[in-house]
């Protein structure tokens, strides 16, 4: 494969969802369902001028997506409502991350993938690989029995084999800013694999119809092209509650256990 892994990454932010196709819709329990595979319609790219860093090509990207399945990861974390202390709880110490099958689209393809943080809290994403780029089209946050969609116009630049740092603004009801840095490589033990991975540090701030942050390193492996190991930091209001989360996981296994339901 050419240069470095993809970064694909950029977790929790959210709007109400509607409309069909929606990645994760709250069921009545409050169980978050199962990404689908995204219908052509949820993949479209208007695209515009980027601002990049140097062209060294430390964050090359390639044009194929995860392999779909699920893929489990140890996690130490806590997810706390500020003014709430008896709403402060450790997160789960176990995590999924779901990958959909993906949709061939005219000039690449498009797939999903859900960090399961626990039932009833997951962080969807619809991604776009371009060319040797990536853009993340849709991130959906659920908890609290609530859904919310952010789709960044213009789509968020997650990946890109242009430079090593790079940045960008996104607007529509919820705007903000984002910032991606690429930071080496280095290995991992993964069971009793030695994993290569390369590390992306990203900070992304948005208000409007929504506030929030996230400030993430994540390390994902050349080969499988999977986070393998991820720190963060969240804030985002639901209405008048605000859920703050931070958290530090590994994955578990390089092995998946393959979907059933593809959508």
């Amino acid at each position: 494969m050419r240069g470095h892994q993809k970064a694909l990454l950029l977790g929790g932010v959210a709007l109400l969802l509607a409309g069909c196709g929606s990645p994760g819709p709250v069921a009545n329990n409050q169980s978050v369902a199962r990404p689908s595979t995204p219908q052509t319609e949820e993949c479209t790219l208007q695209l515009q001028p980027r601002t990049a860093g140097r062209n060294d090509r430390s964050a090359a990207t390639d044009e194929s997506p995860p392999k779909a399945g699920a893929y489990l990861y140890a996690v130490k974390g806590t997810q706390a409502i500020p003014g709430q202390a008896l709403r402060v709880k450790n997160l789960p110490r176990r995590s999924e991350l779901v990958v959909t099958p993906a949709r061939k689209i005219k000039g690449g393809s498009c797939f999903r993938m859900q960090t399961r943080v626990s039932p009833d809290l997951a962080i969807t994403r619809t991604y776009v690989i371009h060319g040797e780029d990536i853009y993340l089209v849709s991130l959906v946050t659920a908890a609290f029995g609530e859904s919310q969609e952010i789709r960044p116009s213009p789509p968020v630049l997650s990946a890109t084999n242009s430079g090593s740092k790079w940045s960008g603004q996104f607007g529509g009801p919820t705007y903000g800013a984002y910032t991606f840095s690429g930071l080496g490589k280095r290995t991992f033990r993964v069971g009793h694999a030695r994993v290569r991975a390369v590390g992306i540090s990203s900070s992304v701030r948005y208000r409007g119809a929504l506030n929030g942050s996230q400030v993430a390193t994540a390390w994902i492996a050349l080969q499988k092209k999977l986070i393998v190991a991820e720190r963060l930091r969240s804030r985002q209001e639901f209405g008048a509650t605000t859920l703050k989360v931070r958290s530090s996981s590994h994955l578990v296994s390089l092995n998946s256990k393959p979907r059933t339901n593809h959508g």
